[in-house]
């Protein structure tokens, strides 16, 4: 019997519940963990909702870490960023972890980073990072596509999408097709009023959010807009350009040279229909890693990220924030 672990069963954690339903590679029981009452009576509904394998043979909705078993295989934790460092400590306190995915934006502050990082090199605990799309079978065919290129751009625009919130998956998918892990983040073109997150205590901002390293970068736009526009990504290199549609599933390759284009067709994948197949990358096919991002990788894409931000925010503000109030 596999143990399941769930920390945070809101929006996001709901989803990744029902996705966990589906899991049907070994015998599972699931423990949620969600201290908010109407949070927990949401995923009890959601939970409902959904078909669920045979494997599944418990599943027990807990108010606290500390009613958890002491031995989990398989832990996600989907809290908000500013309670998830501590989240993480009372649970590699109190449970042995074999393999851990946590949800982002990962921390607050590059000393957050830096902390859980001591703290998960003294465990035995494999860590992954959810930035899904390294999951998707069309970024990984234009990964091997673009393996040999020498310059790389990604381009994301769309209106009202949230960049403090989101930028951080398309940095990591930048990672993703161009190998880099070091970046310069420059936060010039934002724009300077900062707005209330839809999640309370959370800021979000606008405008363009760009990096580079070397021949190799990125510019995200988010721009005012009461009408939501499908996010357009568009990736160049030396010889190819790339349009990509997710609310579609269109990608078009153009050859530079020739004006040769290839239209590729997919479906992007929801969360809900991801989790279980992490779960079973990393238990079922024995070698224990699966297609998201190392903790060690996504803390490097984060650590730049975060710093900018946060002097940003404190450049508009007016004074010192110790922490990036985001998530």
């Amino acid at each position: 019997m596999l143990n399941f672990l769930l920390i945070g069963a809101g929006q996001l954690g709901s989803r990744h519940l029902q996705a966990l339903a589906l899991s049907d590679f070994a015998d599972i029981s699931i423990q949620v963990v969600e201290p908010s009452t109407e949070a927990r009576k949401v995923a009890q509904e959601r939970w409902e909702q959904v078909a669920k394998s045979k494997s599944i043979k418990s599943i027990e909705f807990l108010a606290d870490i500390s009613k958890v078993s002491r031995t989990v295989d398989f832990c996600i934790i989907a809290t908000n960023a500013s309670c998830r460092l501590q989240v993480l400590k009372e649970l590699l306190a109190n449970v042995s972890v074999r393999q851990l995915v946590l949800e982002k934006v990962l921390f607050q502050s590059i000393e957050q980073l830096d902390e859980a990082s001591h703290l998960l090199s003294s465990v035995d605990t494999f860590v992954w990072v959810n930035c899904p799309r390294r999951m998707f079978p069309i970024y990984q065919e234009l990964k091997k596509r673009l393996a040999n290129e020498q310059t790389l751009s990604l381009q994301v625009q769309g209106n009202g999408w949230g960049l403090a919130c989101n930028a951080i998956h398309f940095i990591d998918l930048w990672a993703m097709l161009g190998g880099e892990h070091d970046y310069v983040l420059d936060t010039s073109g934002l724009d300077v009023s900062v707005a209330e997150s839809k999640r309370p205590g959370y800021k979000e901002v606008s405008g363009t959010l760009s990096g580079a390293s070397g021949e190799r970068g990125f510019f995200l736009t988010s721009t005012a807009g009461t009408e939501p526009v499908p996010l357009r990504i568009r990736i160049e290199t030396e010889h190819f350009i790339i349009s990509v549609s997710e609310s579609v599933g269109k990608c078009t390759i153009q050859v530079k040279e020739t004006g040769h284009q290839e239209v590729l067709t997919f479906s992007a994948l929801y969360q809900s229909q991801l989790s279980h197949e992490v779960g079973r990358q990393l238990l079922a096919s024995g070698n224990g890693r699966c297609e998201l991002t190392p903790f060690n990788e996504s803390a490097s894409l984060h650590a730049p990220f975060l710093q900018g931000l946060l002097e940003f925010f404190n450049k508009q503000d007016g004074y010192a924030h110790t922490l990036c109030p985001i998530t």
